[in-house]
């Protein structure tokens, strides 16, 4: 059997389908573990939110209570009392109202900051998978020029070597020919080795294997004044969580406060039946107040405690907007300065095939050797390779200027 098995053909695995960066990105998203381990977080903070809002109100319960007493000196023959209460209780425990509501709001912050973690979680995703995305793009194309190339190559060095038979041509121009080959087939080699790398990158963000759509896709259209962006610096998720946290921090001080204000118990029950019961009340209430007087400090150092950690959190604050505004203007500028490159490779492209063409035209003439028309074609491949690689650099800028300046993923155009 092993042997049948070793001997059956491989079958062929079928073609991944093309898809576009967004159509990859919505695979990416459902495929995510991280994604999905900051969306539980959220699912956490809201049922904290929930139980934290619970505990401020008073609670509901349906009690039973079964007491015996037994008899005292002389009353041996009567044997033990018994009282069964049946009813209902309203219980409130420590009730200082202030750090009720304090707590409540700073369970809700606690939902805020994990919501704009999950953002900013799907931001970084798309980043990631953005760069795989064009850098398989960007090796898939050089491999294919490498191809075209060394093709050429090829049918450049036979003629060569029929030239040197006939007395041509130098032996040394089908070795430069030769060495040229080598090259380009030592380029393609790399730029396989990288589309494969950028291929199970892609694979493992999305969980299936994925053909990047075409390098027809568009670049974003010329960036708005720098101040535009910075004006956006307080949605990006990283701040605005920032600012949840210090709002956490904030209502952590007025928890802590709360214990030093009076607290108010009560206790409330409804009989439904109180059978060998001698009292015929219906109801009874407790109510005690109590007002903390001396606690060894550990009050105060608890509020000293969250008062710390709200200035910690305060200073987190400032940090992450400064470092919003450096990323933004960091964007800003290799994103400009990508296009700006972008242009200079195409026309270095149409000017290295043009002098390709008119090499090739000379050497038909006799006015240059076989070396100038490798030197030539040398240029070109340089040429091409840099402008795939600029191409590259702008796409992926245009999409992280977009992030840095908190664009959420959902609304931006990633054809």
């Amino acid at each position: 059997m092993a042997a049948v098995a070793l001997s059956a053909p491989a079958r062929a695995q079928p073609p991944a389908p093309a898809r576009s960066l967004g159509e990859a990105y919505r695979e990416a998203l459902a495929a995510s573990e991280s994604i999905g381990i900051d969306e539980q977080a959220i699912v956490q903070a809201e049922q904290l939110y929930a139980r934290t809002l619970g505990a401020s109100l008073p609670a509901v319960t349906f009690r039973t209570l079964s007491a015996w007493v037994g008899g005292g000196p002389g009353q041996f023959a009567t044997g033990p009392m018994s009282q069964t209460d049946v009813g209902f209780r309203v219980s409130q425990v420590n009730l200082s109202f202030y750090r009720e509501l304090a707590a409540v709001r700073q369970a809700k912050s606690g939902v805020g900051v994990q919501r704009q973690n999950l953002l900013r979680a799907k931001q970084l995703l798309l980043v990631s998978l953005a760069g795989a995305f064009y850098g398989e793009l960007q090796a898939q194309e050089n491999v294919a020029a490498s191809i075209r190339l060394r093709e050429f190559a090829a049918k450049r060095l036979d003629k060569l070597h029929e030239w040197v038979r006939v007395g041509r041509s130098r032996e040394a121009d089908a070795l430069a020919q030769d060495e040229q080959i080598s090259t380009l087939e030592s380029q393609q080699e790399e730029s396989a080795r990288q589309s494969a790398a950028d291929a199970d990158l892609l694979a493992f963000l999305t969980r299936s294997p994925v053909e990047p759509a075409t390098l027809d896709t568009p670049i974003a259209a010329e960036p708005r004044p720098l101040s535009d962006y910075l004006a956006r610096v307080e949605s990006r998720p990283d701040v605005e969580a920032a600012r949840w946290s210090a709002d956490f921090a904030q209502a952590g001080v007025r928890v802590a406060r709360g214990d030093r204000f009076p607290q108010l118990s009560y206790l409330a029950d409804s009989y439904q039946s109180r059978p060998g019961s001698k009292m015929d009340s219906r109801w009874d209430a407790q109510l005690t107040l109590s007002l903390p007087l001396f606690s060894w400090g550990a009050l105060k150092a608890e509020e000293g405690q969250a008062r710390a950690a709200a200035a910690a959190a305060d200073l987190a604050l400032q940090q992450a907007r400064r470092s919003a505004e450096l990323d933004i203007r960091n964007s800003y500028r290799n994103y400009v300065s990508s296009r700006r490159q972008l242009d200079i490779e195409k026309r270095a492209v149409a000017l290295a095939e043009r002098d390709f063409d008119l090499q090739r035209q000379d050497e038909t003439r006799g006015l240059v050797t076989a070396i100038d028309v490798l030197q030539s074609l040398d240029r070109l491949n340089s040429a091409r390779l840099a402008y795939t690689n600029a191409l590259l650099n702008a796409r992926l800028a245009a999409i992280e200027l977009e992030v840095s300046a908190g664009a959420r993923p959902e609304d931006m155009d990633l054809r």
